[in-house]
């Protein structure tokens, strides 16, 4: 890094030198470079060096922040280890600094990504990560306060396989780039590896093929491209086919649009091939322009069938009622009560993601489609930990710590559902043409920057001082 400034300074005297404009006494006027190809050399040789700076400096940013995550997954080890309260004091407050740390890296480093999707797969990372630190204490002092608790276990290690998806995906958007690690990027996450491709990009790219055979015509390259492009779109409708919240008039269109948009594509594709060696004609652009309108007409149909799930699930529930009633139920120990609401929490949170993975599809821009990913894996996950936390204060209904824990994951269930619904209108407002506003990056640290101009004093992290506190109090409880 010291030589690759040390060459940018070089160049930039060295092209100073040429650009310098002198006065000519006898002639009374400036002067300027009278080599134009050394010039041209010199501004060459500035923007290869200030280019090396940068990349070894995106370099340095990547491995610091690769380090710091590195700590912190061994601390996240060590942490799952611990069996009394002293030594879960300790590490813990180890594992809250390195947190912050990493917080503070990860925001900066947010802040520098230009790919949206990237940036917004960073944002769900960081909140992940933030919101399980605190169900990892209050699910560690549980488990601790309870050994021989199975569901107290069980709500634990939930936490602990969330938080490492979450610093798994960080690590994915961190290194997928040629420059981050030598040119190999990192598979992606076994957690995203199943989602299947977004109904609208397939939809967006079908019409683009249309429009482009509708001005070349139709060969058979054009012919496949087109016939494998309808299929891929095809085949995610499924997932509104066979969800059991779509309506049976919703599904009989969608199944009708679908045989629609093969039998025109077919006719064009026959006509097209019939004059393969002439250009377009007034037919063939008629039944490529009566495709185009099918297939605009088939995305509209399915972008009103999964707001109107997410509308009808948010009209006809309220889950502030479903969580209060089985907090009730957990300090009264009725366990009968627990099983009940579990089966109304399960059904709940399958329609819930159902939701999510409609939204998926139809949502037009790549934080919203991120943003429905993270949602529906986060209420996947949820789901079983709020029902464990029940499950433990039910089994230990005087137990404060254990009451703490369910309130604790009943609070980000509900935080969850007040993301999805705010995630509903937005995708409403990106279908109906409004235009979705810039949403500022949710960030409890302070912004970057903020430690490089006033280095000497300490930014305030309500993350950082909520654990501090936390920690001390029930250190001084062991």
């Amino acid at each position: 890094m010291y030589d690759a400034c040390r060459d940018a300074n070089v160049a930039g005297s060295g092209i100073a030198k040429l650009t310098d404009i002198r006065w000519d006494e006898p002639s009374s006027r400036a002067v300027g470079p009278a080599d134009k190809v050394a010039l041209i050399k010199a501004a060459r040789s500035l923007l290869g060096a200030i280019t090396h700076v940068l990349v070894l400096a995106d370099k340095v940013v990547i491995k610091q922040l690769l380090q710091v995550q590195d700590k912190v997954a061994s601390s996240l080890d060590r942490l799952e280890q611990v069996t009394n309260f002293t030594e879960f004091v300790n590490v813990f407050s180890q594992f809250g600094q390195e947190m912050v740390e990493l917080a503070h890296l990860t925001g900066d480093r947010q802040n520098d990504l230009k790919d949206e999707k990237r940036r917004a797969q960073m944002g769900v990372a960081r909140s992940v990560l933030e919101k399980g630190t605190m169900m990892l204490l209050t699910s560690c002092k549980t488990c601790l306060r309870h050994p021989e608790c199975a569901s107290a276990r069980r709500n634990k290690d939930g936490v602990f396989r969330q938080l490492r998806q979450a610093m798994e995906l960080v690590r994915f958007v961190v290194r997928d780039s040629p420059r981050a690690n030598g040119g190999d990027a990192d598979t992606m996450p076994s957690f995203l590896e199943g989602n299947p491709a977004c109904l609208h990009a397939a939809l967006r790219h079908f019409e683009d093929l249309i429009e482009i055979t509708q001005m070349a015509g139709v060969s058979g390259k054009t012919q496949e491209q087109l016939t494998s492009g309808l299929e891929a779109s095809l085949e995610s409708t499924q997932d509104f086919t066979d969800s059991a919240y779509t309506s049976h008039e919703r599904r009989e269109r969608i199944l009708l649009l679908s045989e629609t948009l093969r039998s025109q594509l077919a006719a064009m594709l026959q006509t097209g091939l019939a004059r393969e060696n002439e250009m377009p004609g007034a037919e063939f652009a008629a039944m490529a322009l009566r495709l185009q309108q099918t297939s605009q007409e088939f995305r509209k149909e399915l972008q009103d069938t999964a707001l109107e799930q997410a509308n009808d699930i948010f009209s006809s529930s309220s889950d502030v009622e479903m969580v209060a009633r089985m907090k009730s139920a957990g300090l009264a120990g009725d366990l009968d009560k627990i099983d009940e609401l579990t089966v109304q929490i399960c059904e709940h949170s399958e329609q819930l993601q159902e939701a999510c993975k409609l939204l998926r599809h139809i949502a037009a821009a790549e934080p919203l489609v991120v943003a429905a990913e993270h949602a529906e894996n986060n209420l996947q996950t949820l789901g079983p930990q709020v029902i464990s936390a029940a499950q433990t204060l039910c089994t230990h209904p005087s137990s404060k710590i254990a009451k703490e824990n369910l309130d604790i994951f009943c609070d980000s269930w509900e935080m969850q559902v007040n993301d999805l619904s705010m995630l509903v209108k937005e995708t409403t407002d990106i279908c109906r043409g409004r235009t979705m506003a810039e949403k500022q990056t949710y960030m409890s640290l302070p912004r970057p920057g903020v430690r490089g101009r006033c280095p000497r004093v300490r930014p305030w992290c309500p993350l950082a001082s909520l654990l501090r506190h936390r920690v001390l109090y029930y250190s001084t409880r062991v």
